[in-house]
């Protein structure tokens, strides 16, 4: 069996691995085991087996990958031919969400078992990064790497199939990054967020639950991207549209607000256009709305409490982070004003609303992957409270909704910048 070699996740870039076997019917006794990390101030603190699996005559090795950290390794208990716990070694360090948690399948016994497995690489990464997967028979120092192929990544996500190797080897793999491709710079406005995953909604004995805040589903978002460390300024809307709509003015660091979606998403376009025109967006990418699953991943910034600094339940610690109805003065406030929080994004909570891409609607539950909102409907998502909010709708998965051509003096928005669609 090949296992994966340590995992890549500068850039967002990451490497999984699994295995496509063809089994006769007497491998039915044989399954391998599963289990899910748990991660706390970027540390990954736990495991929890949700299969044991069957036919392990030996400690499976486990592997642990993604999760926007590097560091953490665990060893597995086995009893009776089935996984019973998975023990930390070490918690590595700067997970932002659970990483996957790989484990190595039960041993193959040729007498009643027959079996062609072909390893199937996934990468991660941006279009255009040219990446050499590599093999060798053991990890460390002394490891000889050996060049199986090179592959240029078409999208963010690609997919290889070892055909190359022979039936029966074992070994180790890894992605090695020869060449990014073309991408943008830009630069401390923007915030690099690499794929993830995490859980949106609130539970509902959460403080001031809302029942359009479940059920709560698990979110794999699969791209990077860049997200504006700050709401769009008055100013930077001013240098694109060539007006500032806002009533709240004096200071062009402030927000802009009275931006519709409609306009919101016309800024995007037109920033878009521009930065093309000036050579400064590679092909492929785009100024645009997060996705709401994109914008609360960002706000919660690897936390499950109610805010990303922790539950905060009298909201005592509310006003370090945001600019809200008890500490606004009834005004906006420049941008930059309040703490960021853990991943340096100014003003999630507060300041103002901030428009997402979605039509507003109902949550699906159970697992998703990259979800764009309901296909349908009338009203437009808008997140995150404002300087007229009151504590508990400046919550991380505190939602509402407008309609697209509205506007108002507390609602306005921040953009990403990614390559593809959402």
């Amino acid at each position: 069996m090949r296992r994966l070699g340590p995992p890549l996740a500068a850039f967002g870039r990451w490497l999984a691995l699994a295995l496509v076997a063809g089994f006769t019917l007497a491998a039915q006794a044989q399954t391998t085991a599963t289990a899910t990390a748990i991660v706390s101030y970027g540390f990954v603190v736990a495991y929890t087996v949700t299969a044991g699996g069957s036919g392990y005559t030996e400690p499976p090795v486990v592997t642990v990958l993604g999760g926007g950290g590097t560091g953490a390794t665990a060893v597995a208990l086995v009893a009776n031919g089935v996984v019973t716990q998975i023990n930390p070694v070490t918690t590595g360090s700067g997970y932002t969400s659970p990483p996957d948690v790989v484990i190595s399948a039960p041993p193959i016994d040729p007498t009643v078992l027959a079996i062609q497995m072909i390893p199937l690489l996934t990468i991660h990464g941006l279009p255009g990064d040219t990446n050499q997967i590599e093999t060798a028979t053991s990890l460390g120092a002394g490891a000889v790497w050996v060049p199986l192929t090179t592959v240029v990544l078409t999208s963010t996500v690609l997919e290889w199939y070892d055909r190359i190797s022979p039936p029966g080897s074992h070994g180790f793999y890894r992605a090695v990054l020869l060449g990014p491709g073309p991408r943008p710079t830009p630069g401390l406005r923007f915030v690099w967020l690499p794929a993830g995953q995490f859980v949106m909604g609130s539970p509902t004995n959460e403080v001031d639950w809302q029942v359009n805040e479940g059920p709560q589903t698990r979110v794999t978002l699969t791209r990077g991207l860049f997200l504006g460390r700050y709401e769009v300024t008055q100013g930077e809307y001013l240098s694109v549209i060539g007006s500032n709509p806002s009533s709240l003015t004096g200071d062009t660091n402030r927000p802009v607000e009275m931006v519709s979606w409609n306009d919101a998403t016309n800024y995007c376009a037109k920033l878009t256009a521009r930065e093309r025109l000036a050579g400064r967006l590679p092909a492929g990418w785009a100024y645009r709305l997060p996705t709401e699953a994109e914008w609360e991943y960002a706000s919660r910034a690897g936390s499950t409490n109610r805010f990303s600094y922790g539950d905060d339940p009298g909201y005592t610690q509310l006003g370090n982070y945001a600019w809200y109805d008890p500490n606004s003065g009834g005004t906006t406030h420049a941008a930059g004003g309040k703490l960021p929080n853990r991943w340096g994004l100014y003003d999630m909570s507060g300041n103002v609303w901030e428009w997402c891409s979605d039509w507003y609607g109902n949550y699906p539950g159970g697992s998703v992957t990259d979800p764009q909102g309901s296909g349908s409907g009338s009203l437009r998502v808008f997140r995150g409270g404002g300087w007229s909010s009151f504590g508990r709708f400046c919550r991380s998965a505190y939602r509402y909704g407008d309609y697209p051509s509205d506007w108002h003096d507390y609602v306005g928005f921040r953009v990403v910048l990614a390559p593809g669609q959402p």
